[in-house]
C-alpha cells in the first residue's frame, strides 16, 4: 500500500526534525565529553569515546531509520538481517574500535598537523558571522569537500581501489554508510580538516559536521523518498544515492554528492531516471571481484593492483605476439 502525499510529507518532516535534534545532541555531547572522558579513562579515552559514539549512532539508526526502511522501502527485497552482509555491516560499524586501539586516529591527526604546519585559522573573520550562517557554511563546506573527494575516488584507480569497498554492498541501506576502508577514512579526515581550519567557531563546525554525517546516513536509507520538482536540484535523496550504488552502467560514477544535489547537476554527474535501481554491488572484472569478507575487503587494493597488473601483462604479451 502506497502512502498518500500528505503522509509522506509528515514522514519527511519527522525525519528532518529527528535528524536535526540528534545532530544537535551529538555535537553538544562531543564537546562536553572530551575532558570528562580523559579524566575518567586516561589513555583509554579514545577507545571509550569511539565505543560510545558507535553505540549512540546505532541506537539512532535503530529508532529512526530502520522503522522507515521497514514500512516505506525504496527497494523491496528479503530482510537484510538474514544475510551475512548485515553482520559484516555491523563489523564495519564498530571498525573504529580496533582502529582506535592501534592509534589510527592519532596518527592521522599527526599527519594533518604535519601538513597544515599547526597554523591558525585561514579566515578568522568567519567566526564573527551569525551562528546559523556558520553552521550552514560548515555543512556546505563538508559537502563540497566530499563531492570532489568522492569524484576523484571514482576517477583515479589508486583511490578507487579503496573506495570500491563501499560499493561491495549488495543490499544498500543505512548500515552501508560506515562500510569504508580505513584508508578512505584517513583521506576523509584529511579533507575534513580543511573545513575545520576555515575559521568557523568550533561549535558551528561540530554541529555542521553532525548534520552532514546524519544526512549521509539518511541518503543511504532504503526508503521510498525522491524529489521530482525543483527540490531535486537542491537536496540529495535516498533515490539519488541508491542509483549511485547501482550496477547499471549509466549510473557509474554518478550522484556523488551527499547533502546538496546541485553539485551533481552543475558538474554533470547527476543521474535521475524515473525508476528505482534493481541491482547493487561492485561491478568489476572477474579478477577484481570480492565477496562479503572483512579481511578480503581490507586487502582489496592489493587484489585490484595484482589483477590489473596481470591484465596489463596479458594485453602487452598479446600485443607483442601480434607484432611478431
Amino acid at each position: 500500500m502506497h502512502s498518500s502525499g500528505e503522509d509522506l510529507k509528515k514522514r519527511l518532516r519527522f525525519m528532518a526534525m529527528a535528524g536535526l535534534i540528534v545532530a544537535c545532541a551529538e555535537a553538544a555531547a562531543q564537546a562536553a565529553q572530551q575532558t570528562m572522558l580523559e579524566r575518567m579513562y586516561g589513555p583509554y579515552a579514545p577507545l571509550v569515546r569511539e565505543l560510545a559514539h558507535s553505540m549512540l549512532q546505532l541506537a539512532v539508526i535503530g529508532l529512526v531509520a530502520l522503522p522507515f526502511q521497514w514500512f516505506l522501502p525504496g527497494v523491496r527485497r528479503e530482510a537484510k538481517y538474514r544475510s551475512y552482509e548485515f553482520w559484516l555491516d555491523i563489523v564495519y560499524w564498530f571498525q573504529g574500535l580496533w582502529l582506535a586501539l592501534i592509534s589510527f586516529f592519532v596518527a592521522v591527526d599527526w599527519l594533518i598537523v604535519g601538513i597544515s604546519g599547526g597554523k591558525g585559522d585561514w579566515f578568522p573573520v568567519l567566526a564573527t558571522l551569525p551562528f546559523w550562517l556558520q553552521v550552514l557554511l560548515a555543512v556546505w563546506g563538508f559537502d563540497l569537500a566530499v563531492y570532489w573527494r568522492h569524484r576523484w575516488e571514482h576517477r583515479i584507480a589508486a583511490l578507487w581501489s579503496f573506495h570500491a569497498v563501499h560499493h561491495t554492498a549488495e543490499k544498500v541501506d543505512v548500515l552501508t554508510t560506515t562500510r569504508l576502508h580505513p584508508f578512505e577514512l584517513a583521506l576523509a579526515m584529511l579533507f575534513n580538516a580543511a573545513i575545520v581550519q576555515l575559521g568557523l567557531s568550533a561549535a558551528a563546525t561540530g554541529l555542521g559536521f553532525a548534520i552532514y554525517m546524519y544526512y549521509n546516513y539518511y541518503i543511504h536509507t532504503n526508503v521510498r523518498i525522491r524529489f521530482d520538482g525543483f527540490m531535486k536540484y537542491v537536496l540529495v535523496t535516498p533515490f539519488m544515492h541508491q542509483w549511485h550504488h547501482a550496477k547499471d552502467e549509466a549510473a557509474m560514477g554518478r550522484n556523488l554528492g551527499v547533502v546538496f544535489a546541485w553539485n551533481d547537476w552543475l558538474f554533470g554527474t547527476a543521474h535521475h531516471p524515473q525508476h528505482w535501481p534493481a541491482e547493487f554491488g561492485l561491478s568489476a572484472p572477474p579478477g577484481e571481484r570480492v565477496g562479503q569478507s572483512y579481511l578480503r575487503q581490507l586487502l582489496y587494493p592489493a587484489q585490484m593492483a595484482i589483477a590489473r597488473a596481470r591484465a596489463w601483462h596479458a594485453a602487452r604479451s598479446a600485443q607483442m605476439g601480434v607484432r611478431h
